[in-house]
């Protein structure tokens, strides 16, 4: 129980380094999105769903609406600029 709380601060840090330096330095970014995603696999911890929305599934970019990613708000589907792929999010409607 305690090493998922501290895996769960350290996925959090991690996606908010990679959100920083998404602009300066992308590989970078990239690499701590791989790092998080291996930290959650190897705690069995679920992603949150603010980090799990925010990155593209296929190339681990982190997506920043208006500088790597397009929403579209009628039915929420998120295009990653770099790979092109669309991530569709239910609304419940």
């Amino acid at each position: 129980k305690n090493t998922r709380r501290i895996a769960r601060q350290r996925i959090e840090t991690l996606y908010r380094v990679a959100q920083e330096t998404i602009h300066t330095d992308p590989e970078l970014a990239k690499r701590y999105v791989q790092l998080l995603r291996r930290i959650a696999q190897r705690t069995r911890t679920h992603l949150p769903l603010e980090v799990r929305r925010g990155i593209c599934r296929e190339c681990d970019t982190v997506l920043i609406q208006g500088f790597n990613s397009h929403t579209r708000e009628q039915h929420i589907s998120i295009t990653c600029q770099s790979c092109g792929n669309i991530m569709r999010i239910p609304t419940g409607e």
